[in-house]
């Protein structure tokens, strides 16, 4: 095991190693464990991250929160087409399943449509709350309005 500080070549690796998982939210723990990158390691990059947005202007956050939101809304949309898609899939396979009177396969498919269902509901519920959330620009001019 090496220790010490390392070289600038595998700071950089280990950035865009753990970029992608910052970006995405996962936490540092999580990231630690697939990553198998010590904790204190992820840590100290996901601090430097955070300090960074917290230093950036007003102006550039709002933006990057927005587009944030944006992109969110984006990949729900994204997960929900492919649930339909499986949902329409699974389907097919169960209506052939009632044709050939397998009712094991038909129960097990049937019972695979309502876990696909129940999850499209809750991405389309997340998805409601997202929209209607109103972002910081939002909240900042209606408190300006409120003052005068």
């Amino acid at each position: 095991m090496q220790r010490g500080r390392p070289t600038r070549h595998k700071q950089n690796k280990i950035k865009r190693i753990l970029q992608p998982y910052y970006q995405k939210g996962i936490s540092a723990s999580a990231t630690s464990k697939i990553t198998q990158l010590n904790i204190k390691t992820v840590l100290k990059y996901f601090a430097d991250w955070d300090k960074k947005l917290l230093e950036s202007e007003d102006g550039d956050f709002l933006r990057r929160a927005k587009i944030t939101k944006e992109k969110s809304i984006q990949a729900l949309d994204k997960e929900i087409i492919s649930l339909d898609y499986h949902e329409k899939e699974v389907n097919s396979l169960r209506l052939t399943a009632k044709k050939n009177g397998d009712i094991f396969n038909f129960e097990k498919l049937s019972r695979l449509i309502l876990k696909i269902i129940d999850q499209k509901l809750k991405m389309l519920s997340t998805k409601i709350n997202l929209i209607n959330t109103p972002t910081a620009d939002t909240i900042i001019n209606l408190g300006e309005k409120n003052e005068q």
